[in-house]
C-alpha cells in the first residue's frame, strides 16, 4: 500500500513539472518564440517603461516585472487578451488604467507601489489575489479595496494613520 502510494505521488509530482510552462526571462529568447510565449519574467532590469515588444507575445498569461522603476502602465497592455497574472511589485506606480479592466486578471501583485486606489472598472475582475503589502493606506483606502474585490484574498499592511 505504501509502494502504491509514493507511485501516486511520483506521477502527480512528475506530471505537474512536465505541465509547467517555461517562463522566458530574455526579451531576446522570448521574441523566438513569440506565439508560445505563455510566461515572461523581466524582474530587477531598471526598466522605466514596459517594452513595446511585450505587446509581441499574443498568447502572454503572466508577466513579471518585479523591482523595476517603471511609473506608468500603457493602455496597450489590454492588447494582451490571455493576460491573468501580473506582478508589478516594488515599481514606482501610483495610478492603474481603467482599461486594463477588459483582461481576464485573476492575481494582481503591486506591493510597494505608492498606489492607493485601483479604477472601480477592476470589480469586472475575478480577482483571487491581491498584493498590496508596503504600501501605506489608511482605513478607508484598505476598506474600498476590499469592496472592491469582496472575494479575493488580499494582503496588505496595517493601516496607516496617514490623514490622505
Amino acid at each position: 500500500m505504501r509502494k502504491l502510494y509514493y507511485l501516486i505521488i511520483s506521477l502527480l509530482f512528475t506530471t505537474n513539472i512536465i505541465a509547467q510552462e517555461p517562463c522566458y526571462k530574455s526579451l531576446e529568447e522570448a521574441l523566438k518564440e513569440k506565439d508560445c510565449v505563455k510566461c515572461l519574467d523581466l524582474s530587477k532590469q531598471r526598466l522605466k517603461e514596459i517594452p513595446s515588444e511585450v505587446y509581441q507575445f499574443p498568447n502572454l498569461e503572466k508577466l513579471i516585472l518585479t523591482k523595476n522603476k517603471i511609473k506608468y502602465l500603457s493602455d496597450t497592455l489590454c492588447t494582451l487578451q490571455h493576460l491573468h497574472y501580473i506582478d508589478l511589485g516594488s515599481n514606482y506606480i501610483d495610478q492603474m488604467p481603467s482599461t486594463l479592466s477588459t483582461l481576464p486578471i485573476d492575481t494582481l501583485i503591486m506591493w510597494d507601489n505608492p498606489i492607493y486606489e485601483l479604477p472601480q472598472d477592476y470589480a469586472q475582475w475575478n480577482l483571487l489575489y491581491l498584493d498590496l503589502r508596503a504600501i501605506q493606506m489608511n482605513k478607508k483606502e484598505q476598506n474600498n479595496i476590499k469592496q472592491l474585490f469582496p472575494h479575493a484574498r488580499i494582503r496588505m499592511d496595517h493601516p496607516c494613520n496617514c490623514g490622505r
